[in-house]
């Protein structure tokens, strides 16, 4: 997956490659759009191919050359990719991620590109997740977007563009990508499943997103949705304590558990609006949000909704106590008013 190349990609990469051609690229580019659209798996594509020596017609890296099994195998001398590190060093019991891109980090990177390069061509960084950037980090950051050394090219992959310095975006070119058409993903993710798995199930499960949908496919994080979905239901009908069914949801991925939970809030207005024949995002949910929907009035599932995105938000943009905030939600599902505070 690391290096494939992705259907929906080529609009933005045939632009990129015209400028390219007319010696016109810029040097940093901000790639936005929402997860699992594989943007990093274009950047990688695009740093591949600009260190290539003989990339093909399409501008893609020919795979055969030197400086295209270095970076296959990470150890490409003008390549540099930048995460939140591990923290592991400073605590050796400890596998815990860093949450943000230190200053150190991007002080490396800088050294990096002081250098000439190793092969007479570009010296490219890869900064994912860019909104992790330390307001320190993207402070030292501004100097070398502003003045950067010949044939250096910065990549800034994000799905929370908003979240990174107002400097930091105005000095990117963005190269933003959106959710590729059913026919488009579904043709994709079909030719990667075998039966009895439904592409378009999982797709509208992803909102769309094909790599999301994808990741599905492995069983886990399918059974993990069925699960909180079973859950909520014993919750809503009383069945289950809130505090214990926090527990459940703050586990694993919660930014993608809270998007189920508006997805399925989504549906059950549709289902009471049209109760006909309606698209959903979850249709494979059908007969168990019918059941949720049946019990609750239109003003009371729009509050819910409203809660929901509240929830999504306070969890994944502020530092919050997830634990309380989820406790007090899923007390609101059986109507309990400690669900005010949301």
């Amino acid at each position: 997956m690391s290096d494939e190349r992705l259907p929906w990609h080529e609009a933005q990469w045939g632009q990129l490659q015209q400028r390219r051609a007319a010696g016109r690229l810029p040097h940093a580019l901000l790639l936005t759009g929402p997860a699992g659209l594989g943007k990093s798996v274009f950047a990688r594509r695009l740093a591949q191919s600009l260190l290539c020596a003989s990339p093909d017609a399409e501008g893609n890296a020919c795979d055969r050359c030197r400086a295209c099994h270095l970076f296959q195998t990470g150890s490409h001398p003008d390549y540099l990719a930048i995460c939140p590190e591990d923290d592991s060093a400073d605590n050796a019991s400890s596998k815990k991620k860093s949450k943000v891109i230190k200053i150190d980090q991007i002080r490396d990177f800088c050294i990096l590109l002081g250098y000439t390069p190793h092969y007479g061509g570009y010296k490219i960084a890869l900064l994912e997740p860019a909104d992790r950037l330390h307001v320190n980090a993207a402070n030292s950051l501004l100097k070398t977007l502003e003045e950067p050394p010949g044939n250096s090219l910065l990549l800034l992959v994000t799905a929370q563009p908003a979240r990174l310095p107002a400097t930091v975006r105005s000095r990117c070119q963005i190269i933003s990508f959106s959710t590729p058409s059913r026919e488009v993903a579904g043709t994709w993710l079909a030719s990667r499943l075998s039966p009895p798995l439904e592409p378009m199930a999982l797709l509208d499960a992803a909102n769309g997103v094909p790599l999301a949908a994808l990741a599905y496919a492995d069983g886990e994080r399918w059974h993990r949705r069925q699960a909180l979905m079973e859950g909520y239901e014993q919750v809503i009908a009383g069945q289950l304590d809130p505090i214990r069914a926090a527990e459940n949801w703050g586990q694993d991925n919660l930014v993608e558990n809270l998007c189920w939970l508006i997805s399925w809030h989504t549906d059950l207005i549709r289902l009471k609006m049209n109760p006909g024949f309606t698209p959903l995002h979850n249709p494979d949910l059908r007969p168990a949000l019918r059941n949720w929907m049946a019990r609750q009035s239109p003003r009371r599932l729009f509050e819910r909704l409203d809660a929901a995105i509240r929830l999504h938000t306070l969890c994944t943009v502020t530092q919050v106590n997830t634990q309380m905030l989820l406790e007090a939600f899923l007390s609101g599902a059986s109507g309990n008013e400690k669900s005010n505070i949301l």
